[in-house]
């Protein structure tokens, strides 16, 4: 799981999520291109283990 992080002033929030890495990378050029305020953070998340 992958998730687009949108850090501006030292707040970070979730933008999107997905399964595949390309998605995400696909939604942070979205966001870079629209200049919009904010650094695009591609993160991969570990899912716990299940007990």
């Amino acid at each position: 799981m992958y998730e687009l992080v949108i850090d501006y002033n030292g707040e970070e929030t979730v933008a999107f999520s997905a399964e595949k890495k390309r998605e995400v990378e696909v939604v942070a050029q979205r966001h870079i291109r629209s200049l919009a305020s904010g650094l695009a953070i591609v993160r991969e998340v570990k899912e716990e283990a299940k007990k």
